[in-house]
C-alpha cells in the first residue's frame, strides 16, 4: 500500500504544481435530470395507466439565464423535455397541461403551441388544459392548443394582444446634455430608439408588425376554439382579462373547474378507470400531490423586471404577455 500511495502523492504534487488541474465543468452545467414523482398512485400493480400533469409556470421565455454553476432553463426547452419524457413512455395516456402565465414572447408562446400541437399529432395522446392562476395573452395561446380547456373559476383569462414596450428617453437625456448621435447605413436602423423621437413612418412600421402578430393570436384562437367565430373571438380580443367564469360563457375555455376536474377529463378522453398521477421535475420532493407544482426555477416566473433600454445588447421583444407594470 505504501509504494502505491507515494506515486498517487508525487503524481497529485506535480499537477498542482504545474497548474494542470482539470475541473469538468461541463458536468456541472448538466444540472439535474428530469426524473418522474408519483403524486397520486393507480390501482395497476405490473404495469400501469398515467396522467402526466406538465406545468408551465411563470413569463414564458426562449432564453435561458443563470450563472456557470446555477442554470435557469427556458420555457420553451423545459416544456419540450417533458413532452418527450412523455412520448417515450407507453403508459402515460393522457397529458394533463397546467398553465399558470401571464404570457411572454410571441416567438416562445408560438414554438410551445406549435410543439403541443405536434406532439397531439405525433401519439395520439390526449391533452386537456387547466388554467390554474392565469392563462393570459401568451399562457392563453399555449392553452387553446389542447383538446379541451378547464380554468379554475378564479383564475385570470384572456388579453388576447400584443404589445411592443417603447420608452423615449430624449427629453431626460437632453436635460443632463447628453446627445446620441448613431451613425447608420440606413434611417430606419435605430427604429424603436429610446434616445430619440419616433417617427411617424417608424411608428407605422412597427404597428404594422404588431398588428400581423395580433392576426396571428386571432387565426390560433378561431382555429382551435371550433365554438367561437372570427368575429366573436375579435369582439373579446381587445386585450381585456376575464375571470374563469366569464371566460367559460364566453367560450374562451370549455368549463370552470379544479386540477382534480381536468385529471377526471383526462381519463374520460383516455378511456381509462384508474390512473397514476405523475409530473416530471428536476427538484426531488416528499409529501407531493396534485397541487404539487414543477417546482422548477424558471427565468422571471414570478416577476417582470422593468429595466430602462440602456442596455443595448436586449433589443426590443413582442410580447404576448398580460403585466400592467409599466
Amino acid at each position: 500500500m505504501r509504494m502505491l500511495t507515494r506515486p498517487l502523492f508525487f503524481l497529485g504534487l506535480f499537477v498542482v504544481l504545474s497548474g494542470c488541474i482539470v475541473i469538468p465543468i461541463g458536468d456541472l452545467l448538466k444540472g439535474p435530470v428530469l426524473q418522474e414523482q408519483v403524486l397520486v398512485q393507480g390501482a395497476g400493480f405490473f404495469s400501469q395507466e398515467k396522467i402526466a400533469i406538465i406545468d408551465v409556470e411563470g413569463v414564458i421565455t426562449g432564453e435561458e439565464s443563470g450563472s456557470v454553476f446555477t442554470r435557469q432553463r427556458d420555457t420553451v426547452s423545459e416544456t419540450k423535455a417533458r413532452l418527450n419524457y412523455v412520448s417515450q413512455d407507453p403508459e402515460v395516456k393522457a397529458v394533463v397541461l397546467r398553465v399558470s402565465s401571464p404570457g411572454g414572447e410571441v416567438t416562445a408562446c408560438d414554438v410551445l403551441h406549435h410543439e403541443i400541437a405536434r406532439f397531439k399529432k405525433k401519439t395520439g395522446i390526449p391533452v386537456v388544459s387547466f388554467i390554474s392562476g392565469q392563462g393570459a395573452s401568451g399562457g392563453y395561446y399555449l392553452a387553446v392548443a389542447g383538446d379541451t380547456i378547464l380554468a379554475n373559476p378564479t383564475a385570470i383569462v384572456g388579453s388576447i394582444g400584443v404589445v411592443l414596450q417603447h420608452f423615449d428617453l430624449s427629453d431626460l437625456l437632453g436635460n443632463i446634455g447628453v446627445k446620441v448621435e448613431p451613425i447608420k447605413s440606413s434611417a430606419g436602423k435605430d427604429l424603436n430608439s429610446p434616445f430619440r423621437r419616433m417617427t411617424g413612418v417608424e411608428r407605422e412600421v412597427l404597428q404594422n408588425l404588431v398588428n400581423d402578430m395580433y392576426e396571428r393570436f386571432v387565426d390560433v384562437v378561431t382555429e382551435n376554439r371550433s365554438e367561437l367565430t372570427r368575429e366573436q373571438v375579435l369582439a373579446v380580443a381587445d386585450g381585456r382579462v376575464l375571470s374563469g367564469i366569464e371566460a367559460a360563457k364566453a367560450h374562451l375555455v370549455d368549463r370552470v373547474g379544479y386540477v382534480a376536474d381536468a385529471l377526471e377529463e383526462a381519463k374520460q378522453r383516455a378511456n381509462i378507470q384508474s390512473a397514476t398521477v405523475v409530473r416530471y421535475t428536476r427538484i426531488p420532493s416528499s409529501g407531493a400531490n396534485i397541487y404539487t407544482e414543477s417546482a422548477v426555477p424558471q427565468p422571471s416566473a414570478r416577476q417582470v423586471h422593468v429595466s430602462f433600454p440602456m442596455d443595448l445588447t436586449a433589443g426590443p421583444k413582442l410580447l404576448y404577455l398580460w403585466r400592467p407594470l409599466w
